[in-house]
């Protein structure tokens, strides 16, 4: 499922543009990457390896730096973008959350390494 390439998911779409502004704007990704020329991109896609592969709502951060923070700073960033998805997601239709499903596991990822 290509979330880009259909109509009905430009809501997600948008709003998970504003959750990864808001991450930027509030410091928060900051805090997590070590530097403010970070970025990041909040994607529902798969994660995994070929058959081990599953829908997954990707958290992906891009740092100069390496993530040498405690595990607590972490839990509290995914805590953070889970509760924006969560209302995000009650303006989403019936028909978008179905096909999204509501099982999908958060994966942190920085510089491509899972957190």
């Amino acid at each position: 499922m290509d979330l880009h390439q259909d109509a009905r998911f430009a809501g997600v779409l948008s709003d998970l543009d504003r959750i990864a502004r808001e991450l930027v704007d509030t410091g928060r990704l900051a805090a997590i990457a070590g530097t403010a020329g970070s970025g990041v991109v909040i994607e529902f896609g798969m994660y995994g390896e070929g058959k081990e592969a599953e829908p997954s709502i990707l958290i992906n951060i891009t740092s100069q730096e390496e993530f040498d923070g405690d595990e607590c700073l972490l839990d509290d960033f995914e805590d953070y973008v889970i509760s924006r998805l969560e209302v995000a997601s009650r303006d989403w239709s019936q028909e978008v959350t179905g096909l999204l499903g509501d099982d999908r596991p958060i994966v942190l990822l920085i510089n491509g390494e899972e957190c």
